[in-house]
């Protein structure tokens, strides 16, 4: 069994668990007391619960804006570098996690297990965000990185599962709550089909103040 497919095999006991675990937290609130930590290096399926408590001490949305401004050009290595350094000091953002929230509670109410947050998409999702809010358009291509699985690739993302290639991307021109934000996407037969998709285990949001969010799905 190659790597790829243990760690599969892995997330996927993991989110047998975490759906279980949410009528766990339900029934034990002291199972919960511990504010749960995002890996910065491996998808966390957290509960409704366990996100509930983040978004409380998580930054506001105006709080991570970063310092750096993307040209209109290639980023060079060292700029990636810092731009990722900057991302973990400033932190996810509570508007951020709230959309992953909200998204997992459509899954669940379809029958669908809910995704991990993956710490490359949330990362490559900011980035768009950024860009687009930087550079003054709005599409999932950009002229110097390309579409949403290039720009993941530049973050080293790579998919658990072999038979599925790259990632899906959904953006929304608003960041007024997150609420609105997957209303418009569920209001939306693409975007919802992509909120639904049984093949996507992890997801990204990346979200900044006067801009858009851009959501990225991994398989």
């Amino acid at each position: 069994m190659t790597a790829k497919a243990v760690l599969s095999a892995v997330l996927a006991v993991t989110m047998v668990f975490g759906a279980t675990g949410t009528v766990l937290a339900a029934e034990r609130p002291e199972t919960t007391a511990k504010t749960p930590i995002i890996s910065q290096t491996a998808p966390s399926l957290l509960t409704n619960a366990q996100l509930e408590q983040l978004i409380e001490t998580a930054p506001d949305l105006s709080e991570t804006r970063s310092a750096m401004t993307i040209a209109d050009r290639r980023i060079t290595e060292s700029e990636l570098t810092a731009w990722i350094t900057e991302y973990w000091e400033l932190g996810i953002n509570s508007f951020e996690l709230e959309v992953v929230r909200l998204i997992n509670i459509e899954r669940e109410n379809y029958g669908l297990h809910p995704l991990a947050i993956s710490p490359t998409l949330m990362m490559t999702a900011r980035f768009h965000s950024h860009q687009m809010a930087d550079l003054v358009f709005f599409g999932h291509r950009s002229e110097h990185h390309g579409r949403g699985t290039y720009r993941a690739a530049m973050f080293g993302y790579e998919n658990i599962q072999e038979h599925v290639f790259g990632v899906h991307e959904n953006i929304a021109g608003s960041t007024r709550s997150p609420e609105r934000v997957v209303q418009l996407w569920m209001n939306s037969p693409g975007h919802r089909a992509a909120l639904f998709e049984r093949a996507f285990l992890t997801i990204g949001i990346g979200a900044v103040q006067g801009g858009s969010t851009t959501a990225n799905f991994g398989g």
